[in-house]
């Protein structure tokens, strides 16, 4: 199963999840497709585990969000979940480029994908109240552009070919920390 899964991410990253068949998944993962169908009914079947297992890993980010606050006292705290959130990116970024494309492909999906993204942004934006970040911001409308700028910047890095490294995180890291503190 872990070799479809992955070869699938391989695949919609050649050709979008659209143009991808599942013929492209078996052949990328050498397996044949009753393998394919031992474990999934189809592509959107696939697709939904793949989904389910980002949301899974972004649960870990916005738990750690949770904690006393990792990112409104401490710069190395918030370094360390901006990586993780790089990572998180960089390994579902053929599903992250086109989030809201495949959340139309059926209303469970797009529930799900919604439930993260609201979670996530609502975890940002306890983080920035906690920190008090001042008068006239709107603490989830911060965490909603915290969250959108963290996925646009490695949409756009990847965009322009420039792959996103440890400088560009301790900025992007650097920026987040200024908005969340006084």
């Amino acid at each position: 199963m872990r070799k479809l899964l992955d070869a699938a991410m391989e695949a919609f990253d050649r050709r979008g999840y659209h143009a991808t068949r599942v013929n492209d998944v078996v052949e990328i993962a050498k397996t044949s497709h009753g393998t394919f169908y031992l474990y999934f009914s189809n592509k959107e079947d696939l697709l939904r585990a793949l989904v389910a297992e980002a949301a899974a890993e972004a649960s870990d980010l916005y738990d750690i969000l949770g904690d006393p606050s990792p990112g409104g006292s401490d710069w190395a705290d918030l370094r360390q979940w901006v990586g993780r959130y790089s990572s998180l990116w960089v390994r579902y970024a053929p599903l992250l480029r086109a989030w809201t494309d495949l959340a139309s492909i059926d209303p469970d999906l797009g529930a799900q994908v919604r439930q993260t993204v609201t979670t996530m942004s609502g975890a940002l934006s306890t983080q920035i109240a906690a920190a008090g970040a001042g008068d006239g911001i709107d603490a989830d409308v911060a965490g909603m552009a915290v969250l959108a700028m963290l996925d646009r910047f490695h949409y756009l890095r990847e965009f322009v070919g420039r792959p996103v490294d440890e400088a560009s995180l301790d900025t992007l890291t650097t920026i987040i920390y200024r908005a969340m503190s006084d």
